[in-house]
């Protein structure tokens, strides 16, 4: 079971760290070093708001802030997180 709650203080942490500056992310990539990737969820703001868990959907999101884009690894299970500072692999305990 994916921890979302984890996940959010996690990107919004690395983001607010490493990138001040942060640029709006595309559509969700399919694949990540050679490795297909299953699709989870994205955490959107709207309008400045509070960063929520939507699926991605490009045409409704036009004014939305995209702040990662979630999967899993189908062979691992790992959660890749997908954001302006690339890819990253997160590792925590269910």
């Amino acid at each position: 079971m994916i921890n979302y709650p984890l996940i959010k203080n996690f990107v919004l942490k690395e983001l607010d760290t490493w990138a001040p500056n942060k640029p709006l992310l595309e559509q969700p990539d399919s694949s990540w070093l050679g490795s297909e990737l299953n699709y989870q969820t994205s955490l959107i703001s709207y309008q400045g708001g509070e960063p929520l868990f939507e699926t991605w959907r490009k045409d409704f999101f036009l004014n939305a802030f995209v702040y990662a884009h979630i999967y899993t690894n189908p062979k691992t299970g790992t959660i890749i997180l997908h954001s302006c500072l690339g890819f990253k692999e997160m590792q925590y305990e269910i």
